[in-house]
């Protein structure tokens, strides 16, 4: 990020050339306070993503994103099932809310991947390898939703099934970065 204030940002997602265009996030890493809020909103606190999915996209609407759709990472159904909720979900339905953007929600994650929290940048591309598909084909133009971007293994490997199944371009959307 290149200020703490911007919402764009030039993107720092290593190695994914032509598979992200650019990043949004709406602040840094940096920010405990907001990476605090996040991680009490995984506990259990979920109603927190419908706030900063409204605060998101009240930043969207600023810029021209019309003919996009709006995706999210998925969580197997396994992790759905122990935490009750999908954070990036429940983020794309406020942005959609706020927004009027459509929700592409085809994305599966089919594989249980470990933590990626406690993984270096190589082990999580390794990690996620094979780990996502698509029930359909998406749309051209993509915003995709993460809560958190460390490393952007994550976005990319998301990125790279997205840009298989055809689609042409791809934005990414966070919290934090």
């Amino acid at each position: 990020m290149e200020c703490g204030r911007k919402i764009i940002s030039h993107c720092q997602i290593k190695n994914h050339s032509k598979l992200i265009k650019f990043l949004i996030s709406f602040n840094s890493s940096e920010n405990k306070t907001l990476y605090e809020a996040i991680l009490l909103g995984k506990k259990g606190a979920y109603e927190i993503f419908n706030d900063f999915g409204y605060y998101l996209g009240q930043e969207l609407k600023k810029y021209n994103f019309r003919d996009y759709y709006l995706t999210f990472i998925p969580l197997t159904r396994k992790k759905l099932l122990e935490r009750g909720f999908n954070q990036t979900e429940i983020l794309a339905q406020a942005i959609s809310q706020t927004t009027g953007l459509k929700i592409f929600s085809e994305i599966l994650k089919i594989k249980e991947t470990s933590d990626q929290a406690v993984l270096n940048y190589e082990q999580r591309l390794k990690n996620l390898q094979g780990s996502f598909s698509l029930k359909n084909k998406p749309p051209a133009k993509l915003i995709l939703i993460d809560d958190l971007k460390t490393t952007g293994a994550t976005l990319k490997e998301c990125s790279r099934v997205l840009k298989t199944g055809g689609a042409k371009e791809i934005i990414a959307l966070t919290i934090l970065s």
